[in-house]
């Protein structure tokens, strides 16, 4: 099988010879780099996927010789709406998690662990819908990477995901939902799939309808497609119960169930621990009442980024942390 061939196109040199650094040690591909415009447009050669700033989107268009399958554009601006313009001063993991030709590639997104085929399952849920369930799942993708490749879903009716880290993709979990239902091969699960902070996710619903009207047996379908993915990790957000919600718990080796100070908020996440108790559901459940709140979250106070590092980043690790410590004094 041939090497990826990639072109890094940029008049920045310090820039482009880090992120060609970084490639060379995490990436299966050939490299490419040009640091002038009139160097790539007399160059001959053909390339799978070409990353470029702005300066040579005019050039890649009219060069006499040499193909360039798919190209990316490095803009300076963090909020432009287009899967082939990624901002360009982020992490270096974040911008090839939106490059799907180097996803697929040995190295991007390693875990630390390779997946047996067998990824294991954590939810998150909460009966009083608790403001931090999001930022706190997507913490809890960030802290799982010590235990290997992590997905996360957000299975919120309205997720605000997209507007939080500023991605919004073509094709999401119902794109996904619906391949899975009609198909009748094998399908490639990473041209659904971004990265944000280390961890995969997929693009959530955005019309509360469409979760409501999902058969508990495309859910099924779905999570079996998981069960035998590369991820070692896959932290699933319940923001309903959806069809098949309790046979799907079965699955899921723990469940964090989120509520709030306050006794109306305790009776509601009670109640809820109850009945999965009545109802002998098998999973391992742990109650979580969070000490901080999501307030300035979306008004520009600080970003999701800082919270998941701050304070709250820092709860989800010690929950983790005495969970396996946990698991390892129960197995002596």
């Amino acid at each position: 099988m041939r090497n990826l061939e990639v072109a890094l196109c940029d008049c920045c040199e310090d820039y482009i010879l880090k992120f060609a650094s970084y490639l060379m040690s995490n990436v299966d591909a050939s490299i490419h780099i040009f640091t002038t415009t009139e160097s790539f447009f007399s160059d001959e050669g053909c390339y799978d996927v070409a990353i470029m700033s702005e300066d040579f989107k005019e050039v890649s268009e009219f060069r006499p010789k040499g193909e360039v399958k798919r190209k990316y554009f490095l803009c300076e601006e963090p909020d432009v709406e287009d899967e082939d313009y990624i901002y360009k001063y982020q992490s270096i993991d974040n911008v090839l998690g939106k490059i799907t030709e180097l996803r697929k590639q040995k190295g991007v997104g390693a875990s630390i662990k390779k997946s047996n085929g067998n990824s294991k399952f954590i939810g998150v849920y909460s009966p009083v819908d608790h403001e931090l369930q999001l930022p706190f799942s997507m913490a809890l993708g960030q802290g799982y990477r010590t235990g290997g490749k992590v997905l996360f879903l957000d299975l919120e009716e309205i997720s605000i995901m997209p507007d939080l880290i500023g991605s919004e993709m073509e094709r999401n979990l119902l794109d996904l939902l619906y391949e899975i239902n009609t198909s009748a091969s094998d399908f490639d699960i990473t041209t659904y799939v971004r990265n944000f902070m280390g961890f995969d996710f997929i693009q959530p619903f955005r019309n509360p309808n469409e979760l409501c009207e999902i058969e508990a047996e495309t859910w099924n379908l779905l999570f079996d497609v998981l069960a035998k993915s590369d991820y070692d990790v896959i932290v699933v957000l319940f923001g309903r119960t959806i069809n098949g919600f309790i046979s799907i718990l079965q699955r899921f080796e723990h469940l964090y169930v989120l509520g709030k100070p306050g006794d109306y908020f305790k009776k509601g996440q009670e109640a809820f621990m109850e009945y999965l108790e009545r109802i002998n559901v098998e999973v391992d459940r742990e109650s979580v009442i969070l000490p901080m709140s999501a307030g300035n979250l979306t008004d520009g106070t600080y970003q999701i980024q800082e919270l998941m590092q701050g304070n709250l980043g820092v709860f989800v690790k010690k929950l983790i942390s005495t969970k396996v410590k946990n698991a390892i004094e129960c197995y002596r």
